[in-house]
């Protein structure tokens, strides 16, 4: 367990927020300084085939493995540019009491906000001092396949299949797929380690569409401005009036979905809303498209001569007809997750992975939890035991893949 959690510390102090208004791939350079601290770390381990792409993916292969179906292991190494991600102190609170822990700045971490919490009450948490993020999404899931495939080397007498690694970056900005080259991957099924509370194996996410609105307005000074102004803030201001209360992040759980204005900025001349609209099926999403475009049209009329644009961008969907053509990933996973004594259920995850997209790539791929809640915030919470729980899911689960290969050859 030290091994795994001395990986996970050093990964999280290593910045790598992405940068969304960045045209490069990936959006920053630091992502790639990381990438090639991994480079090495893999290199070391003994691992084959080690390519860092010019897209910003690392890829390699696990050494050995019987012939059969090829089962990748992925994970994102960017973290959320919610909160800050830059000089992350990682404390870690041993033989946790069950009460709610104080960081800094006034920032608490109740127990009874979070699904499962209290299943590591007496063990030890990591959190951040309270300044940053922790960066749990992704490095927990990094730190975890990286510890999973050392313990697989060390194994070398294990059953098990071919296993590919692939590291993504821009994964929280929706452009952890972009340039994502399957070729390369050369892999049958994958696993995103990208999850959360330990019991869930996430074979849905939602359906994805981003919105932004562009308005242009026109300026003057507002001593003249009668018959002549057009304060693009004010536009900006009726067009979130239209937006329907109950259907916010903050209203909405289980498998509602929800339309998000997360960023507004602005002046009279200009102003932009970025949005997220997010819905488990395509008729629910196709309705919030509508919705949109209906106010676009409403509040074009109340200000014919403001130019206002909006732009509807599809970023993933939900896999899940894909990921019944093939139980194998989802019920592989459920016998490992038992096996590793964590009974598990089938589950929806409230966002996407970067399996949301490589499953239309062609790679049907399912998301296993790291054992943390609150992400992309300063009271993002992991359980050293829960990560130690997903090394042990994800090592059942390919020892399961390995069985059955087995079975297929005999």
């Amino acid at each position: 367990m030290h091994a795994l959690i001395d990986r996970f510390l050093k990964y999280v102090r290593i910045d790598t927020t992405p940068d969304e208004s960045s045209q490069s791939l990936p959006s920053t350079p630091r992502q790639i300084n990381f990438l090639a601290v991994l480079e090495k770390e893999l290199k070391a381990m003994g691992l084959e085939e080690i390519h860092l792409d010019e897209n910003g993916t690392l890829f390699a292969t696990l050494p050995g493995g019987i012939e059969g179906e090829t089962i990748a292991l992925l994970a994102h190494v960017d973290t959320a540019p919610d909160a800050p991600g830059k000089n992350i102190k990682p404390v870690i609170h041993e033989n946790w009491d069950g009460k709610a822990i104080e960081l800094r700045n006034s920032v608490i971490i109740d127990p009874a906000r979070s699904t499962d919490m209290m299943r590591y009450k007496g063990g030890s948490i990591l959190t951040s001092d309270g300044t940053t993020l922790l960066g749990a999404d992704d490095k927990a899931g990094v730190a975890v396949i990286m510890e999973t495939c050392s313990r697989l080397l060390a194994n070398s007498s294990l059953t098990r299949p071919k296993i590919r690694i692939a590291f993504t970056t821009d994964e929280e900005i929706g452009r952890g797929m972009d340039g994502f080259d399957t070729k390369i991957l050369n892999a049958d099924f994958a696993y995103t380690v990208d999850g959360g509370p330990m019991g869930r194996i996430d074979t849905q996410t939602f359906t994805a569409v981003s919105a932004v609105w562009k308005i242009k307005g026109r300026e003057v000074h507002p001593g003249k401005a009668k018959g002549v102004m057009i304060n693009a803030v004010r536009v900006a201001g009726d067009i979130l009036k239209e937006l329907l209360p109950n259907e916010m992040p903050e209203k909405s759980e289980g498998e509602e979905g929800y339309d998000y204005p997360m960023k507004i900025s602005g002046t009279t001349a200009s102003a932009e809303i970025k949005m997220l609209l997010r819905d488990f099926t395509s008729s629910g999403m196709e309705k919030r498209r509508e919705r949109m475009k209906a106010i676009l049209d409403k509040v074009q009329f109340v200000y014919p001569d403001a130019k206002i644009k909006l732009e509807l961008k599809e970023q993933y969907q939900n896999p899940r007809d894909i990921l019944k053509v093939d139980r194998r990933l989802i019920d592989y996973a459920l016998e490992g997750s038992k096996k590793a004594g964590v009974p598990a259920v089938e589950s929806s995850i409230r966002g996407g992975t970067d399996g949301s997209r490589l499953s239309f790539m062609g790679v049907p791929t399912v998301n296993l939890p790291t054992g943390g809640e609150q992400y992309h915030s300063r009271r993002e919470w992991i359980a050293v035991e829960g990560m130690e729980l997903s090394v042990s899911i994800l090592f059942e689960t390919l020892k399961i893949w390995g069985r059955e290969i087995r079975c297929q050859d005999t």
